[in-house]
């Protein structure tokens, strides 16, 4: 299955920050378009990734979420995560991610944590 009808970014700016809304499944095949995207934040506007609509995620989509994290903090930007529903949600607890980065159940949330 082509990687564009299982995986999608919509990137937009909301107050500043730098929203990347993820839809489909994120796994090692899909991995780099999300690195791709993340690539092109050369800015130094704060970062939330938007897990709501994210079917599915995988170690490698873990980890490039990880990664992305302590980039920004070397960066000194904020990097956060609206939390995803079902497997992606309890993957995020079992790893404890949902711990280590900031994740929060609203959008509205994180940004009015800024």
């Amino acid at each position: 299955m082509d990687t564009q009808f299982r995986f999608n970014v919509e990137s937009r700016t909301v107050e500043g920050v730098r929203v990347l809304k993820l839809r489909g499944e994120l796994d090692i095949a899909t991995s780099v378009v999300l690195e791709e995207e993340l690539g092109k934040l050369t800015g130094t506007e704060d970062i939330i990734v938007d897990l709501s609509e994210l079917g599915f995620i995988d170690s490698s989509g873990i980890g490039l979420l990880v990664r992305a994290n302590e980039r920004a903090v070397a960066q000194k930007r904020r990097f956060a995560l609206v939390n995803g529903q079902g497997q992606v949600r309890r993957l995020l607890e079992l790893t404890g991610i949902s711990e280590r980065l900031t994740v929060s159940d609203s959008f509205a949330s994180l940004l009015a944590e800024r």
